[in-house]
């Protein structure tokens, strides 16, 4: 009973840890974490990798949030119109994609979908090792782009967030940064709040489809959403680079194991010897 309990503890541990100090959902590192140590078929790891991230993305969004709300220094300066223009556009627009998203991973078979998260965790990877690489230094303004840009980006954030089970930001992070040239930390910030929705409405889409365990949710959720507040806090103070490097060596290992490995043998359930009369 012990173990089982510290098995979806330590997923959430983890999980919340990495959301925080990289602004990213959690959701690579919580499937790859159930699938592989918890027992979750694809499917429903990644149904209740989104029911997980709703309250570990909104804690780790407070967070950022909390420096700015009670004045409290921080090393990079928040632009709180371009928040109130962004979160919105990319929030509604992700709504209806998840719910595409959801659908389309309820059709596909479970050795696709593997196949399918393996790939996009090699892009993950890629995607931390180039978290350094930036166009613009700080703030910046949402004409950068034109309008129906903004929301086609959420469109599929929202796609791949219902598909892979993932918050969004690993698809909205990159393009915001080295695309738009909006500063990092603001970045992280604005997706977090994206996700809380993105993941509300995903969430809820998986669950009436199936494919989310709510005991295996409230297992990691609260562990997570401590440890991804504390590191929220402290990302906000601090340079992460370094810790995105090793993540993303993370995520190439288990690019391989999903892609190239197929899924972890479970053992059948003890057959209960049978009482002598």
């Amino acid at each position: 009973m012990a173990r089982s309990i510290l098995v979806p503890v330590g997923v959430g541990v983890v999980a919340g840890f990495f959301s925080g100090m990289t602004g990213v959902g959690g959701g690579a590192i919580l499937v790859s974490l159930m699938v592989n140590f918890m027992g979750l078929t694809q499917h429903r790891a990644h149904g209740t990798s989104l029911a997980v991230i709703i309250s570990v993305s909104l804690a780790a969004a407070v967070s950022y949030a909390l420096p700015f709300l009670l004045g409290y220094p921080a090393k990079f300066e928040y632009d709180p119109d371009l928040a109130r223009q962004l979160i919105p556009t990319l929030a509604i627009a992700s709504m209806f994609g998840v719910i595409l998203g959801a659908k389309i991973m309820a059709a596909l078979p479970s050795r696709q979908l593997r196949r399918l998260f393996g790939v996009f965790l090699f892009f993950v990877a890629m995607s931390m090792f180039a978290r350094g690489i930036q166009v613009g230094n700080g703030p910046t303004d949402m004409n950068i782009w034109p309008f129906p840009a903004w929301v086609v980006l959420g469109f599929i954030a929202g796609v791949f967030s219902g598909i892979l089970g993932i918050g969004g930001a690993l698809v909205m992070v990159p393009v915001m940064t080295i695309g738009a040239g909006i500063e990092q930390h603001m970045t992280q910030g604005i997706t977090l709040a994206v996700i809380c929705i993105t993941t509300l409405t995903g969430a809820y889409t998986h669950y009436r489809l199936g494919n989310v365990d709510l005991r295996a949710t409230l297992a990691i959720a609260p562990a997570a959403v401590i440890c991804g507040f504390l590191a929220g806090q402290l990302a906000a103070q601090i340079d992460t680079i370094w810790l995105t490097r090793v993540f993303g060596a993370a995520m190439l290992y288990f690019s391989y194991q999903f892609t190239f490995t197929g899924a972890p043998q479970r053992k059948p359930a003890p057959t209960p010897a049978p009482q002598r009369s």
